[in-house]
């Protein structure tokens, strides 16, 4: 993390952003740690030359693994700038805050962070951090659950999804909106994973038969239900400087079984494989009318 004479802040790492709201969580991880103002801070990704090596974007690692190491960098600036003013000013650091891109002063003192890195020859703070491994014995787990409702078309097997709710612990909330939005964004794949995308194979060839969006059907709007969605904003105090945990993949694991369970509360039928086409829920329904058929005979006194 760099501080420059303007007072305005740069992260540097060789991280990407996938449209996950990386860049967004770096820089109010950068803010918050520098006493900046959000629109102060910039986050230069996917350079090498410039930052750092990072890890890939994937598998739900990228906030809980650069995010300790943004803190810890722009932690450091921080230290600096309370040391510098310390010394200029004749103060103690225990007594210096930053607030608002300024060094703070309990008894009164206030310094823009310009005026400090402005006695730099240099001018400007270069300040790093690094993530290291899990503490033994102990990995990132996030955890959620999902509910959904579900109406069945009994006569042609059509299933609309109507509602689902869904409660994640991804740890500290860095971004609400974002998180927010990657669970959307995660149920609604979900669904087409659950009811409708479909990979068909020529047997004779081998060839791929669905390879339009015409024939391998995505959701469109209108298939998108309501989301009900709920964080559990509980820093992870065990793991990290940040206490916060990945949401990429996590909304997507619990959707397919959430419908599942609600077909089987509405219709009494099982399904086990996915995509739930119509012709495999009319072959649940089917079955689960000659289950309970059979169940009946065999109830039935002699």
């Amino acid at each position: 993390v760099r501080l420059s004479g303007d007072g305005t802040a740069t992260v540097l790492t060789a991280m990407q952003d996938i449209g996950t709201g990386t860049r967004t969580a770096m820089a109010q991880i950068a803010a918050e740690e520098l006493g900046l103002p959000l629109e102060r801070v910039t986050v230069e990704l996917g350079d090498t030359a410039q930052g750092p090596y990072a890890t890939v974007s994937g598998g739900s690692s990228t906030t809980p693994s650069v995010g300790p190491a943004v803190r810890a960098a722009a932690g450091d600036v921080a230290r600096q700038i309370r040391e510098i003013a310390a010394q200029r000013f004749d103060v103690e650091e225990r007594v210096l805050s930053l607030t608002d891109g300024k060094v703070i002063s309990a008894d009164g003192g206030s310094w823009p962070l310009e005026e400090i890195t402005g006695l730099l020859e240099d001018g400007q703070i270069l300040g790093q951090g690094a993530r290291g491994p899990n503490p033994a014995g102990m990995r990132v787990m996030t955890y959620g659950i999902q509910v959904a409702e579900v109406a069945v078309d009994v006569e042609t097997g059509e299933i609309v999804v109507e509602r689902i709710y869904a409660v994640h612990d991804i740890g500290r909330v860095i971004n609400p909106l974002g998180a927010e939005s990657q669970i959307e964004g995660g149920i609604i794949q979900a669904i087409g994973h659950s009811l409708s995308e479909q990979r068909l194979l020529d047997p004779q060839s081998g060839k791929v038969l669905t390879q339009t969006l015409d024939a391998y059907k995505l959701p469109t709007i209108a298939d998108v239900p309501e989301i009900v969605s709920e964080l559990i904003d509980v820093p992870d105090a065990h793991l990290t400087n940040l206490g916060s945990k990945g949401l990429g993949e996590p909304p997507i694991v619990p959707t397919a079984a959430a419908i599942a369970n609600a077909i089987r509360d509405a219709t009494g039928a099982d399904v086990r494989s996915l995509p739930i086409t119509r012709e495999e829920m009319l072959r649940a329904l089917r079955e689960a009318g000659e289950r309970d058929r059979a169940e009946r005979v065999g109830a039935a006194p002699a």
